[in-house]
């Protein structure tokens, strides 16, 4: 490998929609480790699809705005997760930014850009024709991903080429439409068996994300996998292969592909004219269609030594090779009649020694070096042995194998410890931030100890000094500064003195702020609160737990701006002394800030599932029983799209105070969001549920023949009952009430549909 690809360490950008995924996290580490390899510093943006129409998610993009030639040499785009809700042509807008730096796309063919690519077909088209022909299912579903995402679109086409093979009927009812996210399996499974009810007994993602989160919704409604219903996915992530049952899928190289990026973006700067690579995919079997887990089904002993050699690591490296030697070791002394216990104990030492040498890929070596113990076991030919040495010599594979055995769970016990201090960590991180929230930058500084812990070798951050206000699809603006308020850096002592510096937000990347020599390998994330940017973070992280990386963010940014609110307070109390009503209701802002729908006053879904979950759990206790309720506005589309958005939110003003009206101050109400509410009763009955019917629609009948508007406010409401003897969480009986909701809503439809053709 030529890692001398110029006098300047390139610094190398890697822009991708999420981190918090099997997929993502295996790309960000090919990324890292092949940057490693070519001397090549990297910084990762972890943003999300430029229209991204989720919460406040856009507010993530931000980062998007501080790449540029100035303090990158190369960029990768991971386009096959950041092209979706994106036609071509936005796509093409979005990355056309960056056409002074060389670019490489990873997954989508872009025009003249380098890329890496998969084939999306032959892998998925033998999946399919394995369930199909194999297993003789017939009722295919399919979870698509975004219409416009290309690599979807193939996967799409195999899906119907497969039907035709095999002369099924397509179906549309059997398609939904999803866009890679989690979100979408489990909605799909709602679509299909709630929605339209078809029937089918297989199921295939266009990835894993959605496939898994198929699979749960499933197994949640006693479907058994695969004796009901067959799964298979795409993309071979971790948590594939772990879950139960373990899932078959198609293995992409996704490390691969995201090492090969760096290779392209490396030879790019060198001056080399853009190219592509190719890379294939292949099926791999497990549990979910019904088969044996092919690593499983791998180890067969009686096909001979001669079937092991088409499994052998094409890549033999170093310390497989030692395993086989020690292994040879031991097959030789056994032969020779000299196999006893002292040199068994020699040989079973040398294994641990090489076992201990492992470093993070160990579960893979761990399947390989199964595959080379059980090959020298055929290879040794033990009944050609005499009593002695071969029960010696079985013994001693057996120990072999106890030995990775025993060191796979010492590593996943050493991860597990990890986690819980870096959970432990975490904690300390917020207690720490709100103990000194008063003070926001030593808050900052007093955490440097905890994110040490957690792994993040250098941390800065970057505030402004008063908050910005972004909406979705509008254009980013930035003030002219903005200011380094903590920094740490264990490669570069003069991290602490720049503190205090004032700079252009564009700038807060430049190569001498993170290193004078030593290569680096940055993460950088915008700091937010809903609406409003608050700053940036840039640090070195060893993703060994990113869930618990964008904790912490979210951590920092509601501390921070729980600090800007308390500065503010304290700001007006020293201006103004505002009367003491009004600083007590600033405090409940404070206290009640992550749990209060801004529009309603109502709980929001957080504040909701919170507080149902305690009641539920004090109403188990004293044994009460109670009614959950789902509600909704009629017409609320109508009204934003022909009286405009003022006149929905009133709307949502106005049912929020019928259902304050029509219960009781004890029982818990809610907007989840949109036009949706739910409140939490106790000491009630479905026997009641007139009762409260009827009092919302007095309200609004009230509210409609005075207020004079061109339009009705109108709802619908459903509630399922629950008793104290009951073991299902909120969220079950959420989804149950929901479920009844849509009956009802479903059922006034057609009412209505049946009225107008009279």
């Amino acid at each position: 490998m030529d890692t001398n690809i110029g006098k300047k360490r390139p610094t190398l950008g890697f822009f991708i929609s999420e981190l918090e995924n099997s997929y993502t996290q295996t790309l960000c580490r090919g990324i890292t480790d092949a940057a490693a390899a070519y001397d090549a510093n990297v910084i990762i943006f972890p943003g999300k699809s430029p229209k991204v129409h989720y919460d406040f998610q856009f507010q993530y993009n931000a980062i998007y705005e501080l790449a540029s030639k100035n303090n990158l040499d190369a960029l990768i785009l991971a386009t096959g997760t950041m092209i979706n809700f994106l036609s071509a042509e936005e796509f093409k807008a979005f990355y056309s930014r960056y056409n002074e730096i060389p670019l490489v796309s990873l997954s989508i063919m872009l025009e003249g850009v380098s890329s890496v690519l998969i084939d999306n077909k032959v892998g998925l088209r033998d999946a399919l024709d394995h369930v199909i022909s194999e297993h003789k299912y017939s009722n295919i579903a399919y979870i698509s991903g975004p219409e416009n995402n290309v690599e979807a679109q193939e996967r799409y086409s195999v899906y119907l080429e497969a039907l035709e093979k095999h002369g099924l009927v397509f179906d549309p009812e059997l398609v939904y439409s999803g866009d890679f996210t989690k979100y979408a399996g489990a909605k799909a499974v709602t679509e299909f068996l709630d929605i339209r009810q078809v029937k089918f007994d297989a199921l295939a993602a266009a990835n894993d994300e959605m496939a898994l989160a198929a699979m749960e919704e499933l197994q949640k409604r006693s479907i058994k996998i695969p004796e009901n219903i067959a799964i298979v996915g795409f993309d071979n992530v971790e948590s594939g292969h772990y879950c139960s049952p373990s899932l078959t899928t198609v293995a992409q190289p996704i490390y691969e592909q995201a090492y090969k990026a760096v290779e392209l973006a490396c030879d790019l700067i060198k001056g080399d004219a853009p190219h592509n690579i190719h890379l294939p995919t292949k099926m791999v079997l497990r549990e979910s269609c019904g088969c044996i887990s092919q690593s499983i089904s791998s180890i067969n002993a009686s096909r001979g030594a001669s079937a092991y050699a088409a499994q052998k690591d094409e890549k033999s490296d170093a310390l497989t090779s030692k395993v086989k030697a020690v292994l040879k070791k031991a097959v030789k002394m056994a032969v020779q009649g000299g196999f006893d216990e002292k040199n068994e104990f020699v040989l079973v030492n040398e294994f641990i020694d090489i076992v201990n040498t492992l470093g993070e890929d160990r579960e893979d070596k761990f399947r390989s070096w199964q595959d080379v113990i059980t090959e020298s076991r055929v290879e040794a030919d033990l009944p050609s042995l005499d009593m002695y040495n071969c029960i010696r010599l079985e013994d001693f594979f057996h120990r072999a194998r106890m030995v990775l055995l025993e060191s796979f769970f010492k590593n996943d016990s050493k991860r597990w410890t990890a986690h819980h201090n870096n959970i432990r960590d975490l904690r300390g991180v917020l207690t720490q931030l709100i103990s000194d929230v008063h003070n926001r930058d030593e808050a900052l500084r007093s955490i440097i100890p905890n994110l040490k812990d957690m792994g993040l070798h250098c941390c800065y951050i970057f505030l402004y000094d008063k908050v910005v206000e972004h909406k979705i699809n509008s254009n980013w603006v930035f003030p002219a500064k903005i200011s380094l308020v903590t920094a740490y850096n264990s490669k570069l002592s003069k991290a602490v003195d720049l503190c205090g510096l004032n700079m252009p937000v564009l700038s807060i990347l430049d190569r001498n702020l993170y290193s004078e020599n030593e290569r680096f390998a940055l993460v950088t994330s915008s700091l937010f609160y809903e609406n409003e940017q608050i700053g940036f973070i840039v640090c070195e992280h060893n993703f060994n737990d990113i869930f618990l990386f964008e904790s912490l963010i979210v951590e920092i940014s509601c501390a921070l701006k729980l600090a800007n609110l308390i500065r503010t307070r304290q700001s007006i109390e020293d201006r103004l002394r505002v009367a003491l009503e009004e600083l007590e209701s600033y405090n409940e802002q404070l206290n009640s800030i992550s749990q209060t729908d801004e529009l309603t006053g109502l709980l929001n879904r957080r504040g909701f599932l919170s507080q149902s979950r305690h009641a539920l759990n004090v109403a188990r206790r004293m044994k009460k029983d109670g009614l959950l309720f789902f509600a909704d506005l009629d017409g609320l589309k109508m009204i934003n799209d022909t009286y405009g958005h003022e006149e929905g939110d009133n709307a949502i003003k106005i049912m929020a105070e019928a259902l304050k009206k029509a219960f009781r101050d004890s029982d818990l109400i809610s907007r989840l969001g949109g036009d949706e509410y739910t409140v939490f009763t106790l000491n009630t009955t479905i026997d009641m549920f007139d009762i409260f019917e009827k009092r919302i629609e007095n309200y609004l009948d009230d509210y409609n023949s005075i207020s004079g508007k061109p339009y009705k406010v109108a709802s619908s409401i459903g509630a399922v009952s629950f008793l104290h003897t009951d073991s299902n969480d909120v969220e079950v009986i959420m989804n149950q009430a929901d479920a009844v909701l849509y009956q009802k809503k479903k059922k006034k439809k057609e009412t209505a549909a049946a009225k107008s053709l009279f």
